[in-house]
């Protein structure tokens, strides 16, 4: 992309630093303390707390997304080193020995080996950590896990509504919860990429049932709404961090034609140009929405929307970035904890006395996008590696 070379450097330098995090703040074992989480990384942290909140399932498979993206732009050993340590976590998390309980049967659990449910959204994301180890490396017990992972998530994850539920007991069929909101359609980035992994077509049978889902959740404006209106996704039931659904929308119109979807995703893009004040009290969901409009903008050939991307993420998140000297456990991560903050440290903390992964994955991936390194990580295309030998 023909952006200043200063202005290129400043994202790759906020690229790697994001994946240098990754790679310094990952769990290791060394004899003799051994660990069990070896691979995890870090969830959220109080900067002024030591402990931090480490990862879930889908925090090791966006985690892997970032390193994965450093790597494919500079060759370096220690960042794909990194991603296939955190795919070691997901395998622990992924069930296979309840070969009598499809319920169970290679499900992904949320949190640690011993969870007894599964979030679906959640989970998917750790397979799409299986699936891009797989484009990156060519091993086949990655793509192999993910097609498992794929066939539990036809049999449990569905309800009988037709839209996916938000949790899945493993343990109990009547905890299960109820149709969950938009961001469930993410799901069909899983779908697309496993029929660019594979070239089968059934993969994309799920597709628009998830896609066409999202057309409700429109206003006549374009806006997204959420009837949820979750603090770490809304604000006043407009969506301010879609979770990767208009991107998956995109995904949607390049595997299948259809204008329609191209059409929605331009219509949301207008509507932010025209209507999204900043900065968003969801810290997130400006790197999220970044990486959409880089996304949109390729897919349309109008500038215009990674204008804008570029303007709002130098003016608003990379200012976010912990330098070092602040936290040894910090440093190149992004500040912005959207939950609510008593959740990870005392009430009523401000949201930017955490570094989180939900804005750190985003803002580096926006970074990744502009440098060119586009790839399927929260991408609408890309399947083929964009890495060349040694750094550049």
């Amino acid at each position: 992309m023909d952006l200043p070379a200063d202005l290129q450097l400043r994202l790759r330098t906020a690229l790697l630093a994001a994946a240098d995090w990754f790679v310094t703040s990952q769990v290791r074992t060394e004899k003799p303390h051994w660990a069990a989480d070896e691979g995890r990384f870090i969830y959220t942290l109080y900067l002024k707390h030591d402990r931090p909140v480490r990862g879930l399932s889908w925090t090791q498979g966006r985690g892997i997304m970032v390193t994965l993206a450093a790597w494919e732009l500079t060759g370096r050993p220690e960042y794909l080193a990194c991603a296939r340590l955190a795919g070691e976590y997901i395998k622990s998390l992924q069930i296979y020995d309840c070969a009598d309980d499809p319920r169970r049967q290679y499900a992904i659990r949320e949190e640690v080996p011993t969870s007894d449910k599964s979030y679906p959204r959640d989970a998917l994301e750790a397979a799409l950590g299986f699936l891009f180890l797989f484009r990156a490396t060519g091993e086949r017990d990655y793509l192999r896990r993910v097609e498992h992972f794929a066939s539990w998530y036809e049999r449990n994850a569905w309800h009988p509504d037709g839209w996916p539920r938000g949790g899945v007991s493993l343990v109990d069929p009547a905890k299960d919860t109820g149709p969950g909101a938009f961001y469930q359609a993410v799901a069909g980035l899983l779908f697309v990429n496993l029929y660019r992994a594979t070239g089968h077509q059934a993969y994309l049978r799920n597709l628009r049932p998830l896609v066409d889902g999202v057309s409700r959740h429109f206003r006549a404006d374009g806006a997204l709404i959420d009837e949820y209106n979750e603090g770490h996704h809304s604000k006043d039931g407009v969506v301010q961090n879609d979770d990767g659904t208009m991107v998956t929308m995109l995904a949607a119109h390049r595997v299948t034609g259809d204008a329609t979807y191209l059409d929605a995703c331009l219509r949301y893009g207008d509507w932010i140009l025209a209507n999204q004040k900043l900065p968003l009290p969801t810290i997130s969901g400006l790197p999220s929405i970044c990486c959409f409009l880089i996304e949109l903008s390729a897919a349309s050939g109008q500038a215009k929307y990674r204008d804008w991307a570029v303007a709002a993420l130098v003016q608003h998140t990379l200012p976010l970035q912990v330098p070092a000297g602040v936290h040894p456990l910090a440093t190149g991560a992004f500040r912005g904890e959207d939950e609510p903050t008593e959740y990870y440290g005392p009430a009523g903390s401000p949201k930017t006395d955490f570094v989180t992964t939900r804005v750190t994955c985003y803002a580096a991936l926006a970074c990744a996008k502009l440098l060119g390194i586009m790839g399927p990580y929260y991408g609408a295309d890309g399947w083929e590696l964009n890495r060349k030998t040694g750094d550049r």
